[in-house]
């Protein structure tokens, strides 16, 4: 069971829903958070991924593979602006499994 939060930096807006540790698991699978300094996104790559590039992993979005770093929004700072972020608490937890 997973409780996903949504995270918000409050001076450019990037928001992302995610566990407060930085990976998960759900029934599809255990996921790990990723920032990728090239694109400026938080990326979730599995862990079956991870495996099976033999953690030679790369940004689903943009595809490198030289800027990704793990994250998770307690320690991680925006990747657009490099801000804390915040826990919006306008917006539920959502419980998935």
């Amino acid at each position: 069971m997973a409780e996903w939060r949504t995270y918000v930096c409050k001076k450019c807006g990037y928001s992302v829903q995610t566990e407060p540790n930085g990976h998960y698991a759900l029934m599809s699978g255990e996921y790990y958070n990723f920032k990728c300094s090239k694109c400026k996104n938080i990326v979730y790559i599995s862990a079956d991924e991870l495996a099976r590039s033999q953690y030679d992993v790369h940004c689903p979005i943009c595809g490198d593979t030289e800027h990704l770093s793990t994250w998770n929004p307690i320690e991680g700072k925006c990747p657009r602006c490099n801000r804390k972020m915040e826990l919006d608490s306008s917006r539920g937890i959502m419980m998935a499994d």
